[in-house]
């Protein structure tokens, strides 16, 4: 089962920062978790909202500045906003790479065409299907995933459309049955974010494949992995 700390380790450290991604791996998680956003001058910015409102303190969007501009902005670390090959260059084990608008297909694209050891190294997610399908299509030994907010009626069609064998479902939707039914159809399925200690256990007893928790710590103690 892996153990994926979501956004570094939410509320652990502060979210997103290179200084979450390096401490969380020093925990011992399997993989982290990120999300990406497009500066103004086209860089893979690693940042949850599209402005730095809430964990920036400036009401202005991720668009709107330069990958240098955002790299002076503190978000938590002091370090300000990493790029995605920033992460990449500060840990060792693969991110989960959450795009946040379709925009960044291109982007991400470039990144893995110029450095395909990449692809061992990146899993990307979205709610835009279309967006996992082109990178799937590029790249078929890429690890994708596709993130659902509720349960279609015919989870493996929707996996196949988007070309991708991960589902991502919220901790509150799934139950045994649903995941048997999932791993019967030859698919993954991870879940995000329970951060209780109850729910994390709910999670491990039913047998996901990986969970995406604010607290990879409490997760890692369920497994005997603390």
């Amino acid at each position: 089962m892996w153990v994926i700390a979501h956004r570094g380790g939410g509320e652990l450290f502060a979210e997103n920062t290179l200084t979450a991604f390096i401490q969380s791996e020093a925990l011992g998680v399997d993989l982290v978790e990120c999300d990406v956003h497009l500066s103004r001058d086209g860089q893979l910015m690693v940042i949850h909202d599209e402005t730095l409102e809430r964990t920036g303190a400036r009401p202005v969007q991720v668009a709107q500045l330069t990958a240098k501009e955002l790299r002076q902005i503190d978000v938590g670390d002091g370090l300000g906003v990493p790029t995605l090959p920033a992460l990449l260059e500060a840990i060792h084990i693969p991110v989960v790479v959450e795009l946040k608008t379709p925009k960044v297909v291109a982007a991400l694209l470039t990144l893995l065409q110029d450095n395909p050891p990449l692809i061992e190294r990146i899993a990307p997610i979205s709610f835009f299907h279309d967006a996992i399908k082109t990178l799937s299509d590029h790249f078929p030994r890429l690890q994708t995933g596709i993130l659902l907010v509720g349960v279609p009626v015919d989870l493996p069609h929707m996996a196949k459309s988007a070309h991708t064998q991960m589902l991502a479902l919220h901790h509150q939707l799934i139950n045994r049955t649903l995941v048997d039914e999932i791993h019967r159809q030859n698919l993954l399925v991870t879940v995000w974010t329970p951060n209780s200690e109850a729910d994390i256990q709910q999670c491990v007893d039913i047998g996901v494949d990986g969970i995406s928790s604010d607290r990879p710590d409490r997760v890692l103690a369920s497994l005997g992995r603390a």
